[in-house]
């Protein structure tokens, strides 16, 4: 068995490996399969195998700085969302609060739950209006 993981060592020494581009095309192959499957797309398999084989072309290969590039444009693109949808379940999980835009420069504001109609002051441009909390 350790000669064996030695000889797979051996062969991916140079090569590019598993980054976050990656992993975000081996679920998006599961998904897709899910989903083929599901609705009993003809030729579903197949098409379902592309994200797969995209994602080990990747991991094999040895050209580091274009598939280096390649997963940094997608983090960078990918960045936004995770960042908004992290900021989403915060707010939903936090019940002792409220969250508003300000109208004005458009900041997430906090205040306290439970105190009725009040005048909101935003720090940053010093905008005020009035919610019900």
């Amino acid at each position: 068995m350790n000669s064996f993981m030695n000889k797979i060592k051996n062969f991916m020494i140079g090569r590019y490996g598993i980054d976050t581009l990656n992993f975000a095309l081996m679920i998006m192959g599961c998904v897709l399969t899910f989903i083929l499957s599901l609705f009993r797309v003809r030729y579903g398999t197949f098409i379902s195998l592309i994200p797969y084989a995209f994602a080990i072309y990747r991991m094999l290969s040895r050209d580091y700085a274009k598939r280096s590039a390649e997963n940094e444009r997608f983090v960078r693109l990918i960045t936004p969302w995770k960042n908004f949808i992290r900021k989403k379940i915060a707010q939903f999980q936090d019940k002792d609060h409220k969250y508003y835009n300000c109208p004005q420069c458009h900041n997430t504001l906090r205040v306290p739950k439970g105190r009725g109609k009040i005048k909101i002051s935003c720090p940053h441009c010093s905008k005020e209006f009035v919610k019900r909390t």
